[in-house]
């Protein structure tokens, strides 16, 4: 083989291994499953580094408020598109509760996307959360009124609305069920399992929720320190991606159950946080759909549609020993054949206080108790 066709050779495989991670890419469309990223100010003007880990669309910060524009958004976009990534964009929020402010910000948010040269018809998401100049703890009537009238104005203009915040956020201070009944699929919802660099989403951990299409899974996608996101549906600048937008809200995501033990008799809630009446008895076997939710201050795990249980009492709380404690059985008996837990360390109780007689304990295992005074 001579050595200029050797070189041919080499130099075709170099390109095609080059551009291996983004042979499927394209700057009008990305599969379901397809990972991506959103950038701001804060990153390079450049996406070649997410190109060649493989993104296939970039959702790129346009505008905040009224009166802030991205001055890198204008590159960014067009790295996008010179890389083949599906382009989308994203303003930040300042209205809290305003309709009228949520009006000025989504004209705002518009005609920055246009200036940046956001395809029309591609999606431009509002990022709603707390910071100092959006306040959450309006009512949730007008907080959804707001981000409802700001969806509006972006979809009379053109492009798909997305929303984006946390899952405790929207489970809590936005009625997303109108969101999602008015723009079905429209939810880009943040959750995080751990901190630290993630690769790869983990579906385990995917908060329960309706209506999402982009779940942002961690902030250090492989180790590139910036947002990872997951499509949970096709996404298409045409608008017709098959349409996500028209298809019946739903978790796009798999179903993950996974079997455990309620340790403590665990009420079940509803997915406003309201007790029922049910209860799941102590020692009882449920299937926990999805990972931990967040309702309010507790955390629960979802057992069926609009049922909830604490996470406590399943898989108990951590607490420290403040004195070396003994183990008791259910009639408040010393249990001799197990040894004393020393002080200073570590138990996982199940539940709340208990009384045994006229002794408050807690439960550490089935049918297994220590003393309440001997827990910090």
């Amino acid at each position: 083989m001579s050595k200029k066709k050797l070189f041919g050779i080499i130099s075709a495989l170099a390109v095609s291994l080059a551009f291996a991670g983004t042979a499927n890419a394209s700057t009008t469309s990305a599969k379901s499953r397809s990972y991506g990223v959103d950038v701001s100010s804060y990153q390079s003007t450049s996406t070649t580094k997410y190109s060649k880990a493989n993104a296939q669309f970039v959702i790129v910060k346009v505008s905040e408020g009224t009166s802030y524009r991205n001055p890198n958004a204008k590159a960014q976009v067009a790295s996008a598109k010179a890389h083949k990534l599906l382009p989308m964009a994203y303003h930040f929020a300042n209205f809290s509760s305003s309709t009228s402010r949520a009006k000025a910000e989504a004209n705002y948010a518009i005609a920055s996307a246009k200036a940046f040269s956001v395809p029309k018809g591609s999606y431009l998401a509002l990022d709603w959360e707390a910071s100092s100049n959006n306040v959450t703890t309006g009512s949730k009537s007008a907080n959804t009124a707001a981000i409802l009238a700001f969806m509006a104005k972006v979809k009379a203009a053109g492009y798909q609305p997305l929303l984006y915040s946390g899952a405790y956020l929207l489970n809590n201070n936005i009625n997303t069920k109108s969101v999602v009944a008015k723009y079905p699929n429209s939810l880009w919802v943040a959750s995080y399992a751990s901190a630290g660099r993630i690769d790869t989403a983990n579906f385990h951990y995917f908060p329960s929720m309706n209506g999402v299409i982009i779940w942002q899974f961690t902030e250090n996608w492989k180790g590139l320190n910036v947002d990872g996101n997951i499509s949970l549906l096709p996404l298409s600048i045409s608008g017709s991606a098959a349409s996500s937008s028209t298809k019946k809200a739903s978790s796009q995501a798999p179903v993950s159950k996974t079997k455990k033990t309620v340790m403590a008799k665990a009420y079940v809630y509803t997915s406003a946080g309201k007790r029922t009446r049910s209860y799941k008895s102590a020692y009882k076997t449920v299937y926990v759909i999805g990972g931990m939710v967040k309702i309010g201050t507790n955390t629960y795990y979802k057992i069926a549609n609009n049922q909830y249980i604490r996470v406590s009492n399943v898989d108990g709380t951590a607490k420290k020993l403040a004195h070396n404690a003994w183990t008791y059985n259910s009639k408040g008996k010393r249990v001799k054949s197990v040894a004393i837990l020393k002080k200073g360390n570590q138990v996982i109780v199940y539940g709340g206080k208990r009384k045994i007689g006229k002794k408050t304990y807690y439960r550490i295992n089935k049918g297994r108790y220590i003393k309440a005074t001997n827990v910090k």
